[in-house]
């Protein structure tokens, strides 16, 4: 019998950046380039599983990083945000601890970090957390998005993770 619904679905969306992460792994491991683990996923994200894309981000990587190839690397390259910055304020968020967060958000704005690369961040942690208080155990592997998204679903309601999901959403999209 095959996953139903949102399970299938959820499980199909991750293997196209996971494939495009292994690919990679193979191709540069052909070529002797090191990287790290967090790099690939990274580059698999930035490319939403197109190997075009993917191929493309890493040679802008190899130049970028100067004979460097890791996540801090390609994080610099692509803007992209720690997830650990998403989970902090959706954590204040969900214990409505205004301090934490407008502390976070100092932090943010004081390290020049991009504020659209944290609301993503922020919209695929919370809609992960909406797939776990949905389908509780739907979310698959060892990920630290996942896991985060499971230990940070029972502290807000559902209603909550979806209008704040659609908040950042909007925010996005200004």
């Amino acid at each position: 019998m095959g996953e139903a619904g949102p399970t299938r679905l959820l499980r199909s969306a991750e293997r196209a950046p996971e494939t495009a992460r292994a690919h990679l792994a193979q191709r540069l491991q052909a070529e002797g380039i090191a990287c790290d683990d967090g790099a690939l996923r990274l580059l698999g994200q930035a490319a939403r599983g197109s190997m075009r894309d993917a191929l493309s981000l890493t040679d802008q990587a190899i130049a970028y990083g100067g004979g460097r190839f890791d996540e801090t690397v390609v994080r610099a390259m692509l803007g992209a945000v720690d997830g650990g910055r998403a989970i902090e304020f959706v954590r204040a968020l969900a214990q409505r601890d205004g301090p934490v967060l407008l502390g976070a958000i100092d932090r943010l704005r004081e390290a020049g970090l991009s504020c659209l690369s944290t609301l993503e961040q922020m919209a695929t942690l919370l809609q992960q957390m909406a797939v776990e208080q949905a389908v509780p155990g739907a979310l698959a592997g060892d990920e630290p998005d996942a896991l985060a998204a499971r230990e940070l679903a029972p502290l807000m309601a559902p209603d909550e993770t979806q209008l704040l999901y659609a908040i950042v959403l909007h925010g996005r999209a200004e």
